[in-house]
This record gives C-alpha cells, structure tokens and sequence, in this order.
C-alpha cells in the first residue's frame, strides 16, 4: 500500500470518527427479570461478630428493606417482605397502624427517601404484626432494582433459637414532617434519616412471655426507642428474626417472634383467600 492511500485513510478516519456506543440493560429490563425470579429477596451473609464492623456490615446490607412508616405525626418503622409484579408488601408493628382512619394517609418512605402512599392490608389480632403493601407500578424501576425484601425463614429462625446469647441488630429513622413535601431523596440513600443508624444487643430470651403483650416473645439486651416499632429485628448474618414491638429506658426490646410473624402471614393468606371467594 502506498504512502498516499495510508495518509488518505489516516484522513479519512481522523475527520470521520468511528462512532461507538455500549449498551447494557434498561432498569425496567432489569426490574423484570428481578420480578420473575424474586431476586428481591436477601440471602443470609456470612458473617460472624467480632467486631462492631460486622455489625455495621449487616446494617448496611439489609438498609434496602427498611422504610419509615408515617400517619399524621406519628410514624414508625417496616421491613419489605416480598416484591412481586402487583405490590412491595411490607410487615410492621399491629400498634404502629392502630392509629390509622380511613381519613388518613399512609405513607411509606424507602431508605433513598421515595415517598409513596400505602394501603393497610391486614392488622392481627393475636400478635403486634401488621401489613400494608405500594403497588409496585408506583415505583420507578430505577429505584425498584435497588431494594431488598427479608427472607421469611422458619429454618433460619429455629437455627438463631438454639444458640445463645447472639447479637440482634435493629435499624432507625427519624421522622420527618410532611413527608410527601420535605422528605429528602437521594439515589443511594444519603442524608435520607431513613435507616441510617443503627442498634444492637444480645438476644438473651427467644421464647419468654411478656405480661404487657400477654404471649411469648424475643427478649434482647438493646437500646430501643420510641419510633422504631414495627422495624425488623435480624441477626448477625441478615435473617429476620422478629418485629420489633417495644423498648424500655433500661435497654431492654421486645420483639414478635418470627414465628408468629410467619402465622399472621398465613392467616392473611387465608382471609385473602376467603375475600375473594365470597366466603
């Protein structure tokens, strides 16, 4: 090849640049494929508590299934337990919702600061356990790809129960007035007061009856304080373990057992059921 055909083409390239583009999947393609697998829901980490840094590491990784519960002035908080193609359904404290008129809005705010109305689905009579659920269409899939729901594990729970003195870890928000117009967001949840702190103790009682509630309940060394009610209580490797219900002035929680939370679940499922067919 000549010099003049190369130096020809060196011009031809330099004033018509090759155009090149990447393309990856859209956050609606990606959201889809997480529907249609459950690809929401968290898996247990493998962690062991050594340090506060393990703590610190699980807070962090089970904040995407956290959101601030909030009614006129008084809020609370929730855990995402499921996302599907219709509804985020999201499990809280019965006393966080005993509040609620059908005069009132519920509005539930995702750790980025998302703020989206809800609607109750089902409070239970025996235990402090609630449900309430955001359709799912109502949520941008750019933010939908980024939340987590917390596995619901019997399995999990019964394993947490034979060991002792294990640590519980609880998150906490701060209210904020008007959410729907002051509430701030932000993509990776930064400055949202949404489950940006942190509590954590030793699980000295699973299965102890608490006279004020009047049933058998988690019982932990660890600082709990008003507005966290309805929060999810996990263990060190990320697997719920309960709901968290109550606090004292001297460190002391109470929590929904998970396996009572796991009853409610199918009592709803049942009245569902029974709703639907006129029964």
């Amino acid at each position: 090849m000549s010099k003049k055909i190369i130096f020809s083409l060196l011009i031809i390239i330099l004033f018509n640049p090759i155009k090149a583009s990447a393309h990856g999947p859209m956050p609606s393609e990606i959201a889809r494929d997480m529907l249609s697998v459950d690809a929401f829901s968290m898996s247990p980490i493998d962690n062991n508590f050594e340090s506060e840094q393990d703590v610190i590491e699980t807070a962090l990784y089970i904040r995407p299934s956290y959101v601030r519960i909030q009614i006129g002035n008084h809020y609370g908080e929730g855990t995402i337990i499921s996302v599907d193609e219709d509804e985020i359904r999201i499990l809280t404290a019965a006393h966080v919702m005993r509040v609620y008129t059908e005069k009132d809005k519920i509005y539930t705010v995702f750790y980025n600061g998302l703020v989206k109305e809800s609607k109750l689905l089902y409070i239970d009579e025996n235990v402090d356990a609630a449900l309430i659920s955001v359709p799912t269409s109502e949520i941008d899939p750019s933010d939908l790809i980024h939340l987590k729901s917390a596995p619901i594990s019997e399995k999990a729970f019964n394993a947490f129960e034979k060991k002792s003195s294990e640590i519980v870890i609880a998150l906490d928000s701060e209210p904020c007035a008007f959410p729907e117009k002051n509430q701030h967001y932000d993509f990776y949840g930064n400055g949202t007061k949404v489950a940006e702190s942190y509590i954590y103790g030793t699980a000295i009682n699973t299965n102890i009856l608490v006279t004020n509630f009047g049933y058998k309940m988690l019982y932990a060394k660890c600082s709990a304080h008003e507005g966290m009610s309805g929060g999810g209580v996990f263990d060190i490797n990320g697997n719920l373990v309960g709901v968290l219900a109550g606090g004292t002035e001297n460190d002391e929680m109470v929590a929904v057992r998970l396996v009572d939370v796991i009853k409610v679940l199918s009592y709803f499922e049942a009245a569902s059921t029974h709703e639907l067919s006129g029964k």
